[in-house]
């Protein structure tokens, strides 16, 4: 991810007024790879550009459970800061990033890629526009094959698990559309990592239901899938993905209202181009920084936190306001 925002902030270029002032990674062969596509230095120590006065903002997409140090200090130090997600592994650390920037008055935004997904935009608009009624029920699926192996084991306890790594997303997205969660209930199936690698979440708000499916134990073959699903009071908003291999999913959104079907055609753009866009212009105070609010981000990562407690303790779990 860290190759992929660099490369969208070197296309910016003059247009956004974006200059790469430097790559660090713990690994000298990978920031040097990096730094030569996109034209700029590169380090192993993040001191070097932490306390580089001249650099205005830093993007941390190192291991979640490795955020809060680099994030904080760079807020400390007076630079913005965009965030991969999960911002955190615990509500501990994302407060403490949280309170850092405003303590600061820096901004800190979670790269909540969902947002800027053209599908998922138009689900959201379809929801707000009030033709559908009012949103009742919210469908989330993020289906996946294992993503570590034997010779790639998956550290957890830097990266988080699959309920946090995967489903935050869709937590994200159910909240976006029925607004503050109220309580969680999940039930999931432990794989050979020793974690949940599947599980089913039901989350409950003031005037609808969120049902998460996320899983990481897909078997061979079975294409990366996403889906949401909009059931409002007077129609139904449904949209599918499916990674079948080559740059560009196979994607399908349609609109079921008392007319019949219709296909919603949707413009699609990469969501992680404009996710970094967004949070250049916000900087430049040319955006709204609420789109990817780090306290967004901390209400899915409390459903996250929710749903692993309810699967170990077996019942639903209140989130208080």
């Amino acid at each position: 991810m860290g190759a992929t925002h660099a490369s969208a902030y070197a296309a910016f270029g003059k247009k956004e007024h974006v200059e790469i002032a430097g790559i660090v990674s713990r690994s000298a062969p990978k920031a040097r790879a990096l730094a030569k596509r996109v034209n700029a230095p590169w380090f192993t120590d993040p001191q070097k550009i932490l306390r580089d006065e001249s650099i205005d903002a830093i993007d941390v997409t190192t291991p979640s459970g490795l955020h809060r140090p680099l994030v904080v200090s760079a807020l400390a130090l007076g630079k913005h800061v965009f965030c991969e997600t999960p911002v955190a592994l615990t509500l501990r650390d994302a407060d403490a990033m949280i309170d850092a920037a405003r303590g600061n008055r820096r901004i800190l935004m979670v790269a909540q890629v969902m947002r800027f997904v053209a599908d998922y935009q138009r689900a959201r608009q379809e929801a707000a526009s009030g033709k559908l009624g009012k949103p009742r029920i919210v469908v989330a699926r993020r289906l996946a094959r294992p993503y570590w192996s034997a010779k790639r084991p998956r550290p957890f306890r830097v990266y988080g698990e699959p309920i946090v790594e995967l489903s935050i997303h869709d937590f994200d997205v159910a909240n976006w559309l029925l607004g503050r969660p109220r309580s969680v209930l999940a039930h999931g199936v432990s794989g050979s990592s020793g974690v949940t690698e599947h599980a089913m979440v039901a989350v409950e708000y003031r005037d609808g239901s969120a049902f998460v499916e996320g899983s990481a134990m897909m078997p061979p073959g079975f294409p990366f899938t996403t889906a949401l699903r909009v059931q409002c009071d007077a129609g139904v908003f449904d949209h599918v993905t499916e990674f079948r291999g080559g740059p560009i999913p196979k994607t399908r959104s349609v609109r079921y209202t008392k007319r019949g079907l219709e296909s919603v055609p949707v413009r699609g753009h990469d969501p992680y181009t404009e996710e970094c866009r967004h949070f250049v212009r916000t900087v430049h105070r040319k955006a709204d920084a609420k789109l990817l609010s780090p306290n967004a981000e901390r209400d899915a990562l409390r459903i996250a936190l929710a749903a692993r407690e309810s699967i170990r303790k077996g019942r639903e779990i209140d989130l208080p306001h």
